[in-house]
């Protein structure tokens, strides 16, 4: 009689299927993340260390207060105003964050960040990712290409470039969480260098939030702007582009 192979056992009046797919799921969720912790936290960049402000009162406490500045680029490929390459690791003509994916900033600080975004968008796969979490306020303000400026606590889920995302990782604040959405720049087609290179229109949105304490936090994006699975591939998994650290030192 030859072997055959023992079908998966299923609880009473159930099929063991969804839970072979949950577990497979499971299993693909702990591999990546065991891929994400075995990068060496280097920056194909470089690391952007925020400038001082000198202080700042926040509910009634005095922080230090620093500001951090980056951009969003549609084209990796390009360079920055002084000639710097956008990105170091490939000639991948992907989106990117610059000038580097690796931040650097105070524990227990004010910091205020400028965000240039350049690229285009669209369309969120979770909405909850279009409003603005953990800043000071609870807020961001958004400048258009225009020059009007606007305070917001969300933003339009269907007309996001990017997101800034900073979680707590093991050895951190497990409750630290910092979201916030940058608009899509609809002038900006996605993949135009010319533009990108030329530093055309943009939105700059600027937030402030109080850092937590020492250690490593991971930052992401939640926009779906790379290929397969549900446009989280791609550019989307590669380390370097929509993914990187902020250092709390």
């Amino acid at each position: 009689m030859a072997d055959t192979a023992a079908e998966p056992v299923a609880p009473e009046g159930g099929s063991a299927w969804p839970v072979a797919t949950v577990v497979a799921a499971l299993v693909l969720v702990a591999a990546i993340g065991v891929f994400f912790w075995s990068e060496t936290y280097q920056s194909p960049s470089g690391v952007t260390v925020a400038r001082s402000l000198g202080t700042s009162v926040v509910n009634g406490q005095t922080l230090p207060h620093v500001a951090l500045d980056f951009a969003t680029y549609p084209d990796s490929t390009g360079t920055l105003p002084n000639g710097v390459p956008i990105h170091k690791s490939g000639s991948a003509s992907w989106p990117a964050y610059g000038p580097s994916n690796v931040m650097q900033v105070p524990a227990n600080a004010l910091v205020t960040v400028t965000v240039k975004q350049y690229d285009s968008g669209g369309a969120l796969n979770n909405p909850w990712f279009s409003k603005v979490w953990g800043t000071v306020g609870g807020t961001a303000t958004v400048t258009s290409p225009d020059g009007k400026t606007q305070t917001v606590s969300s933003w339009d889920p269907n007309n996001v470039g990017h997101t800034f995302t900073v979680r707590g990782i093991p050895g951190t604040d497990p409750n630290f969480f910092l979201s916030v959405p940058l608009p899509t720049d609809a002038n900006l087609p996605t993949g135009t260098t010319t533009q990108q290179n030329d530093f055309g229109g943009h939105y700059t949105v600027t937030f402030s939030f109080i850092s937590g304490k020492k250690g490593k936090y991971a930052w992401n994006c939640e926009f779906p702007c790379g290929q397969m699975v549900a446009s989280f591939g791609g550019v989307m998994s590669a380390y370097g582009f929509m993914s990187g650290y902020l250092n709390v030192v």
